[in-house]
């Protein structure tokens, strides 16, 4: 039995989710305007009350729902549905794991 709190991605889901990150990682940003992500981001994350437990569960939820859409047409109708909360929210915790994956994948300095 699946724990409800856990977020299962089919691994087609998963590769996807690669894609788009990937693609946000060499600045080529398929799913938010430039626009709304400046404005989203003007206030850093970290000066926000962002990793409440209230966040956390509506981010699980939002992102759930995010990556279950099958096709980037059905992706961005998913975003474009939200309304100004749950977008800035949704935006927050995907640039949250780029940044992760980002800082992952980056070889260690010396």
């Amino acid at each position: 039995m699946q724990d409800s709190k856990l977020l299962y991605i089919e691994p087609k889901q998963l590769e996807q989710l690669e894609y788009l990150l990937n693609q946000s990682a060499q600045g080529v940003n398929l799913l938010f305007d430039n626009r709304s992500v400046a404005k989203i981001m003007s206030t850093p994350t970290e000066k926000l009350d962002f990793f409440t437990f209230d966040n956390i569960t509506k981010v699980q939820s939002l992102f759930s729902k995010f990556v279950q859409k099958n096709t980037l047409m059905e992706k961005k109708l998913f975003i474009e549905s939200l309304d100004a909360n749950h977008f800035d929210l949704l935006v927050r915790a995907y640039f949250q794991i780029l940044e992760n994956a980002i800082l992952t994948n980056k070889p260690l300095k010396h």
